[in-house]
């Protein structure tokens, strides 16, 4: 089975990593060689494994798409953005997956179309989980919530084999986003929060694992949130990045509305602070993997590929 990823980051990187040896694999991205350290070291990896590479930008070159789509079976959309940039966020969260959605349907609709969106759409009841029909009770108070959902209802619209997938925050071994090289530099310094917040997430074993079953069951058309039963705990996964960095921690006490926690989620977008108190339902994941749990030895990894990177001056945040 072919499998084409569009994007490069830690997400499909990780995917590409776990199921690399099973499938073939191409990923896209709009520079190759990357320019970015962390980028740059994804795609050396892969490139040893065996992974292919295609650049390409999803937007402006169609015809590349059109040849890339025609010579896969499942085609997994990983782009998307997390900022306070508008523009940013509606072409990475809408236009991308409009656009590969409709080439899809033109060029070749047996295949399956995976979209990775997000968890955080507007929901208004704290007890999440999935709503029908598509969209129902959603109402996004946020750009980036806006462009979400818009990207997952043109996606719906496509007449393709369509599944879109909600993770919560997604952590693993091999993770640089902003929030894990913020928690990473506490650690060294080995002062960290003493708070008592849990968030919802999920580790990319089990992302992948979905991602490989629906492969192998093509659905016709479903969405579903992908998350782990038990909410993580910012502390724990902190104290995990001191062990695995051999420091002794001093923990510093900070009110939960001081915080400015967002430095721990994604900074500068502070309004994912309000899905602290969600509960994001893990039943679906449950029929893919079994028991989601937290998985502590990839946050020890994680902090030791962080550290591998501050040593080689890596450490730039995806």
């Amino acid at each position: 089975m072919r499998m084409l990823f569009f994007g490069l980051g830690f997400i499909s990187y990780s995917v590409a990593f776990l199921l690399g040896r099973n499938y073939e694999i191409t990923v896209t991205s709009r520079t190759l060689p990357p320019v970015h350290p962390v980028k740059k070291y994804y795609y050396d990896d892969l490139s040893y494994m065996g992974v292919k590479f295609a650049k390409v930008d999803p937007l402006s070159e169609p015809e590349k798409v059109k040849n890339l789509m025609r010579a896969h079976d499942v085609i997994v959309n990983f782009i998307g953005a997390l900022s306070n940039d508008e523009q940013e966020l509606m072409r990475a969260n809408y236009e991308v997956p409009k656009a590969l959605a409709n080439v899809l349907q033109e060029v070749n609709p047996d295949a399956l179309f995976i979209h990775i969106s997000a968890a955080t759409l507007g929901q208004k009841r704290k007890l999440v989980e999935e709503e029908s029909p598509h969209g129902s009770g959603l109402e996004p108070e946020n750009a980036f919530e806006r462009s979400k959902l818009m990207g997952e209802k043109e996606v719906m619209k496509a007449k393709v084999r369509k599944v879109i997938l909600r993770p919560t925050l997604v952590y693993g071994w091999a993770g640089a986003h902003k929030q894990f090289v913020e928690g990473y530099k506490a650690a060294k310094r080995g002062v960290i929060p003493n708070i008592n917040i849990r968030i919802p997430a999920v580790n990319v074993r089990y992302l992948a694992t979905i991602i490989e079953a629906l492969a192998e069951e093509r659905p016709k058309s479903d969405y579903f949130y992908v998350n782990e039963c038990e909410k993580v705990s910012v502390m724990r996964a902190l104290e995990l990045y001191c062990q695995a960095l051999g420091k002794r921690y001093l923990k510093v006490p900070v009110p939960r509305v001081a915080l400015g926690l967002a430095r721990f989620i994604q900074p500068d977008v502070a309004f994912l602070l309000k899905y602290l108190d969600y509960e994001f339902k893990c039943n679906r994941t449950k029929e893919y993997v079994g028991n989601p749990t937290f998985v502590e030895s990839d946050v020890i990894e994680n902090a030791k590929f962080l550290r591998l990177l501050d040593s080689q001056s890596r450490l730039v945040p995806e």
